[in-house]
């Protein structure tokens, strides 16, 4: 009787055990991704929108990238408009090493209206800083012209 409460006992502290090893194994976390470096290349306007170009120039893919690209500005301050992109089923959410990705504010609207507009980008990956880029531009109706 006895012999049989301690294979119990050591029976439950083995189980104990084996289910702390699993939960320790499962928790910790993946091996940090090498550091690459990511450059804000080109902004060019058009009809109603305005392309930012990101290029990767380290040695690493950029993975889990999101891009931002903001113009405000013209007469009365009317145009205000973000495009925030972290990836979606249209496009890739990395960019191999001196490789470039473009994305657009036409999923986020069309841009009218008249007068000077800021156009602040920016660009990060879980393995590369956050780079940031100002330009200016102006827009005319839907035509939409970057000079800097």
């Amino acid at each position: 009787m006895r012999q049989k409460k301690n294979l119990r006992k050591v029976s439950s502290m083995g189980l104990i055990i084996m289910l702390l090893g699993i939960i320790v194994a499962a928790s910790s976390t993946a091996a940090p991704l090498d550091q690459t470096t990511l450059e804000i290349t080109a902004a060019k306007g058009g009809f109603g929108k305005v392309s930012v170009t990101v290029k990767n120039i380290g040695n690493e893919t950029a993975e889990n990238i999101t891009m931002i690209i903001s113009v405000k500005g013209g007469l009365l301050g009317k145009v205000n408009l973000t495009k925030i992109c972290s990836g979606c089923g249209n496009c890739t959410n990395s960019i191999l090493p001196n490789a470039t990705k473009t994305e657009s504010t036409a999923e986020a609207g069309r841009i009218i209206g008249f007068g000077p507009v800021v156009i602040t980008t920016s660009a990060e990956a879980s393995n590369a800083a956050k780079v940031e880029k100002t330009y200016n531009g102006f827009v005319l109706g839907l035509f939409v012209i970057v000079t800097q």
